[in-house]
């Protein structure tokens, strides 16, 4: 590409050549008519000079030569008398606004150079953060496994209860922190951008249902009729499972835990209900806070890293995530995303439904 760049400046210089040449003779030749031909060739100057940047050396040189011609012409004009010595002042005045417009062009040049640059910085930045997460989450990770392999292995062979006890606890630990160092390479990448392509939400929720329905003994349900949408299907299922991890959490056996999925308004919305423990007014603004500290969670209350997630990717694709709980009566999370494209299937009849309905409209049924 910059091959054919550099070719198609060379012909637009040419081109230009010739087309000024022919009008400064013509400022020579129709004395009293030069009008037309004398702006024609600054205005044509100034009109390359705006396309592509000029040599500095090149710039003066080519301004000093219209300046002369053009100047010339008018001097010998004036001295024939076919024109007034006054108008000679517009070599002048041209050349004024020419230097200021050029002024213009080599900041907006300067102020582009600096943008590219602060672009590439911010690249570079984010590829080094992304290059030491990944291997800095691998090496723990790696670390981790081999701790917990060892003290899995002290807790299954070792003689004495107390010992085993200990062992538990210490395989216990390794798992929170080898899920904490996963849970901090996903906030890394998540806000970076990613391509999109052809997400079945219907689908997708589908597969992300029957996942975590055998986790834990609670009423799952799921509800889509969007169909396919342009999306990261693999961010979307790990923003998800952010939000069904925090309401396995806080919920028990027999509660209920229900998505949904709607395309309203040129966005995609999203949401999570429970019918668990719920979160405390006062806590409802900070639950999305990195490390926070619930003062209701108790042994539950985590490193605030999944709803982070949440959040930074939602927010990274220019959507808004909102919660509504009450406590002791459970908690919805509402994520709305915007659609770059219309569903690609009409709605209408849900593509599935995995819960049947009583009468009042309420998710009943638990599939698993």
């Amino acid at each position: 590409m910059s091959g054919i760049g550099f070719r198609l400046k060379v012909l637009l210089a040419a081109a230009w050549a010739v087309f000024a040449g022919v009008n400064c003779y013509l400022t020579f030749a129709l004395p009293g008519n030069e009008t037309i031909p004398y702006h024609l060739v600054w205005a044509s100057f100034a009109l390359l000079y705006g396309l592509c940047p000029w040599p500095r050396r090149a710039t003066r040189v080519v301004f000093a030569i219209i300046s002369a011609v053009t100047g010339i012409a008018l001097v010998r004009h004036a001295m024939a008398g076919i024109i007034r010595w006054e108008e000679c002042t517009e070599t002048i005045l041209m050349g004024a606004i020419l230097a200021l417009l050029m002024w213009h062009v080599n900041r907006q040049w300067a102020a582009q150079e600096g943008l590219r640059a602060l672009q590439e910085a911010d690249r570079h930045r984010s590829e080094q953060r992304e290059t030491a997460a990944r291997f800095g989450s691998h090496e723990v990770r790696t670390r981790l496994t081999i701790a917990r392999g060892y003290a899995q292995l002290i807790a299954d062979q070792s003689a004495e209860p107390i010992v085993r006890e200990d062992a538990q606890l210490v395989v216990a630990e390794l798992v929170k922190a080898s899920a904490l160092a996963t849970n901090l390479l996903t906030l890394v990448r998540v806000v970076e951008p990613s391509a999109t392509k052809a997400v079945d939400v219907d689908r997708m929720l589908a597969d992300v249902l029957r996942r975590w329905s055998v986790t834990a003994d609670r009423n799952w349900s799921a509800q889509s009729a969007v169909g396919v949408v342009q999306g990261d299907s693999e961010r979307l299922e790990a923003v998800l499972d952010c939000l069904l991890e925090n309401a396995v959490k806080f919920t028990s056996t027999g509660d209920t835990i229900a998505m949904t999925a709607d395309a309203s308004d040129r966005s995609l919305v999203l949401t999570v209900r429970d019918t668990g423990a719920g979160i405390p007014v006062g806590d409802i603004d900070s639950v999305f806070e990195i490390f926070r500290t619930a003062s209701t969670a108790g042994e539950r209350g985590g490193s605030g890293l999944g709803l982070a997630i949440v959040k930074a990717a939602t927010e990274a694709r220019g959507g808004t995530v909102s919660v509504d709980s009450s406590l002791g009566r459970g908690t919805t999370f509402t994520l709305r995303l915007p659609l770059t494209e219309s569903p690609a299937l009409p709605l209408g009849e849900p593509a599935f439904d995995t819960a049947d309905r009583d009468p009042r409209g309420e998710f009943v049924d638990v599939l698993g």
